[in-house]
C-alpha cells in the first residue's frame, strides 16, 4: 500500500475531480496526501503607461520639449511572486480542509514554474510513493498541439502515476 500520495492541482475544477477518487483510495489506510499546486511564474504588472517630460533639447534655435512613455508598475516581480504563492497556499488550504475533516493526513506545497518540471522535481526530492492527477483526456493531434503535463510526468518515470480522466469517473 502507498504511504504518501502526491496529488497535483492546477486550480481548475477538472484537476479537483481527482480529490474524491484519492479520498476513496486512502479511506481506512494510514496514507498521507500532499496537495501540490504549481503556478506560473508571474511577471511584474504594468498598471498604465505614463508620459514623462524629457529635458529641453535645442533644435534649430529653439527649445523643444519631448515626452517619453514609461510604465508605471502596479506591483514588482517580487510582489507578484509573493501574491501568487499566497494565493496558491490559500487555494490548497481550502482543498485540504474537507480531506482533513475526514481524518486524512494532508500536507500542501506551492511551487512556481513549469508544471511538469516542478511536479517531477517535487516527486524526486520528497518521499512520495504515487502521483495522482486528472487528465484532459486529449489524444493524438490535440495532445501534440497542446502538450500534456500528465504525459510528461508519466513519461518521466520518476514515480508511479495514477491518471484520472474525469469524464470516465462517474
Amino acid at each position: 500500500m502507498y504511504k504518501r500520495i502526491l496529488v497535483t492541482l492546477d486550480g481548475s475544477p477538472l484537476s479537483e475531480a481527482v480529490l474524491p477518487q484519492v479520498e476513496r483510495l486512502v479511506a481506512g489506510t494510514y496514507t498521507s496526501v500532499t496537495l501540490l499546486r504549481v503556478a506560473e511564474l508571474p511577471e511584474q504588472t504594468v498598471a498604465r503607461r505614463v508620459q514623462t517630460p524629457m529635458p529641453a533639447v535645442i533644435v534649430g534655435g529653439g527649445p523643444a520639449l519631448t515626452t517619453k512613455t514609461e510604465p508605471q508598475f502596479a506591483e514588482t516581480r517580487g510582489q507578484a511572486i509573493r501574491r501568487v504563492k499566497e494565493e496558491a497556499k490559500a487555494y490548497l488550504n481550502e482543498k485540504a480542509r474537507p480531506l482533513r475533516a475526514k481524518g486524512i493526513e494532508v500536507e500542501s506545497a506551492a511551487r512556481l514554474g513549469h508544471a511538469a518540471k516542478e511536479i517531477i522535481d517535487y516527486a524526486r526530492t520528497h518521499d512520495v510513493d504515487l502521483i495522482t492527477m486528472s487528465t484532459h483526456g486529449r489524444s493524438g493531434l490535440g495532445k501534440m498541439l497542446v502538450g500534456s503535463v500528465a504525459g510528461r510526468v508519466l513519461l518521466s518515470g520518476v514515480k508511479p502515476v495514477l491518471l484520472f480522466r474525469p469524464d470516465r469517473m462517474e
